[in-house]
């Protein structure tokens, strides 16, 4: 774990500064594309922007703890929604990297877009929160937690599908394996109690690091109550 704020500062701003990127590609604007709002339908694109926000008022507390000369601390904002918002993230770049690889393969500004998004900006809040985060903050029950907002990302591009017209010229389920049409809702149903057993199962492994500290030069693990 590492305590200085300074570097988390650092840290946190290029971090900031590549997700920025990320999200202007979001909306469309490289490369010639037309500007379009069908990035909130995309699981990805929502779960980077909760990522921005998060860390920005993480990298705003920083800021204020450093210029009260607290150089030495971990972060003691919004501590429960950074976890969901860990695995919520590394949510995109599972996904991405394992199910959707084929993605990895398109060019051009898009492509540098999608590194971005799907494996740069998750990474970094992962290891955000490994290098940083204060231990004993995660409670057991929090992993349980951080699969309500993908849940609610299903529900609503379920409801979404079921109520767009027939002839709907757009974008109507993102990923294959929320497309009704296609696989059917048994089909959807298999597919997310796959992904939200896996998720659960990593945020558990989070959650045991969360209670690993070093001692002697020796690991141990010791479940504290966290906040």
């Amino acid at each position: 774990m590492i305590k200085n704020r300074m570097v988390q500062l650092v840290y946190r701003t290029i971090f900031l500064t590549i997700s920025v990127f990320g999200i202007i590609e979001s909306f469309g604007l490289f490369a010639g594309q037309n500007p379009n709002l069908e990035c909130f339908i995309y699981y990805t694109s929502l779960s980077n922007f909760l990522a921005f926000g998060v860390m920005f008022v993480v990298w705003l507390a920083t800021y204020q703890h450093i210029t009260k000369g607290e150089i030495k601390g971990c972060n003691d904002k919004i501590v429960g929604l950074k976890f969901y918002t860990t695995i919520i993230i590394l949510v995109t770049f599972i996904v991405y990297n394992f199910i959707l690889a084929d993605n990895m393969f398109e060019s051009g500004w898009n492509n540098l877009g999608n590194l971005t998004k799907h494996i740069i900006c998750p990474l970094m809040v992962v290891i955000d929160f490994i290098l940083f985060d204060a231990k004993q903050s995660v409670r057991w029950y929090d992993p349980l937690l951080s699969t309500v907002l993908p849940l609610l990302y299903v529900a609503f591009i379920l409801i979404r599908g079921a109520i767009l017209p027939s002839d709907y010229a757009g974008t109507i389920y993102p990923y294959f394996f929320l497309n009704v049409k296609e696989i059917g809702f048994s089909g959807v149903l298999t597919w997310v109690s796959i992904l939200v057993i896996a998720f659960v199962f990593i945020g558990y492994l989070f959650y045991l690091w969360d209670k690993v500290y070093l001692e002697n030069k020796k690991f141990k693990l010791e479940f504290k109550k966290a906040l």
